[in-house]
């Protein structure tokens, strides 16, 4: 029972993240956007789980949505800041990649958790949070060249 209160309570917390992300697209600051943004993914993570262990496999999808959305959105507004200074001088860049990479881990480990038949949404959500920590990655490793 305490743990059916537990997940009611992150399911309506969930909810209420969705307009978080409007939130965090109004930041002006394309650095803390990112930030802000790769923090709301987790979030939203937590709220697909909490909604999958309710049995509601239709907010579990819309919450993954919201993940890949919010993280989207941190990807974008990083290289929005391309323009302002090159991202292996950025301390934000490394902030965010490792919370993609975190995030990373636990979208593997609850892809684990959930039924057979329902991985292919989660494995796709995986696919492309790597496509984009990659991205991040390949534009702190690669240098500049000088006519840019």
């Amino acid at each position: 029972m305490k743990t059916a209160g537990v997940c009611l309570i992150l399911l309506l917390a969930g909810t209420a993240y969705a307009s978080d992300l409007d939130a965090v697209k109004a930041e002006p600051d394309p650095n803390k956007r990112a930030e802000l943004a790769a923090d709301q993914a987790d979030r939203d993570l937590d709220a697909a789980r909490a909604a999958w262990q309710a049995g509601d496999w239709d907010k579990t999808q819309a919450a993954l949505n919201q993940v890949k959305e919010a993280a989207e959105l941190a990807g974008a507004s990083l290289q929005q800041t391309d323009k302002q200074q090159q991202p292996r001088n950025n301390r934000h860049y490394k902030t965010v990649e490792m919370k993609l990479r975190n995030l990373i881990r636990r979208v593997d480990a609850f892809r684990l958790e959930v039924d057979y038949d329902q991985r292919d949404t989660v494995n796709q959500l995986e696919t492309r949070l790597q496509d984009l920590h990659e991205k991040i990655l390949d534009a702190v490793m690669t240098k500049r060249r000088k006519n840019e």
